[in-house]
């Protein structure tokens, strides 16, 4: 309850009298004056110190690594203009990066979050190369032609290399083709024509017609020439090892061309080597045939070989 002082004679006394907070004296029923009651000054309890902050060290390290610096930079410039939404393809990637961090975070758990970032730089900076495909048959590319041929052909034919190289040359420019021969070699199974471009099948035809009419070559065991190919392997089985009655005589490589020869599922297969006879067990009579046979990178004539069968005497062979 405030009331004015009417003793104070100043006006500074008359208003600092009106806002002193003054307690009356209480009276009872039977007025009497009770006794004065103790003013007390009641101070504020000052508020608690917030918690502390955690250390940076108490952070987890590979935590910034989820957090998008688009939104960051988003968050700092509000002013901008706001982009449009992101695919789903373009919102996933950012989950790619992170797997790649923790990987190697993984594998490295002492490098901090600096050289991890270099590590991760260097790995996207050098994508891994795609898978090249190469050639099944060794140390043979498509610069070369292939001439099946006997091996008396073959020996006849390496005496004057030099000059059937100058030979066919002189043809080839008189054909007014690009491609020349550099040198010819020779394998058990024929002569290889080395040359400096990848061959045609006119370039062809003028190296078959030279080597048909050359001198003391029997046209007739030479075959068409062709390129390289791709080789595929193929196993025959239920041949007798010793194929004649009453002999000791082994199969042999040269039976089993022949035999292959007169079988008119082979008609369009050619043999990329000699094949190979092996007997099935000591005490067995019956033997496994090894065949590698020139395809292409399909492998569609090894399997328009698979589970044919075909007669061997009077057996029957299965491939």
């Amino acid at each position: 309850m405030f009331y004015t002082d009417n003793k104070s004679t100043t006006l500074r006394a008359k208003i600092l009298s009106k806002f002193t907070l003054r307690i009356p004296p209480t009276t009872n029923k039977n007025n009497k004056e009770t006794t004065k009651p103790i003013l007390v000054s009641i101070e504020k309890i000052p508020l608690l110190s917030p918690l502390p902050a955690k250390s940076k060290r108490e952070v987890n390290v590979i935590s910034k690594y989820f957090q998008n610096s688009k939104s960051s930079v988003e968050a700092k410039k509000p002013s901008e203009t706001k982009k449009p939404a992101i695919s789903y393809t373009q919102a996933s990637r950012p989950m790619t990066n992170t797997l790649e961090v923790l990987k190697i975070k993984e594998a490295f758990p002492a490098l901090n979050a600096k050289k991890i970032n270099q590590i991760n730089n260097i790995i996207k900076d050098n994508p891994k190369p795609k898978p090249h495909i190469q050639m099944t048959t060794k140390d043979l590319s498509k610069k070369q032609v292939i001439i099946p041929m006997s091996s008396d052909n073959i020996s006849v034919f390496m005496k004057n290399l030099s000059l059937h190289v100058t030979n066919i040359n002189r043809q080839l420019r008189n054909a007014k083709s690009e491609v020349l021969v550099d040198y010819i070699q020779s394998d058990p199974l024929g002569i290889t024509v080395i040359t400096n471009r990848v061959s045609q099948q006119s370039d062809l035809l003028i190296i078959d017609q030279y080597v048909k009419n050359s001198n003391n070559i029997n046209a007739l065991q030479v075959e068409e020439p062709r390129l390289p190919k791709s080789k595929s392997y193929l196993k025959i089985i239920s041949i007798l090892f010793y194929p004649h009655n009453n002999s000791q005589e082994h199969l042999t490589s040269s039976n089993i061309k022949m035999v292959l020869k007169q079988n008119q599922i082979f008609n369009n297969i050619t043999l990329a080597s000699k094949p190979r006879v092996i007997k099935v067990s000591p005490k067995s009579d019956m033997s496994i045939v090894w065949i590698d046979i020139w395809d292409v990178q399909s492998g569609s004539n090894a399997k328009m070989l698979i589970n044919r069968c075909f007669n061997v005497g009077r057996h029957i062979a299965t491939i």
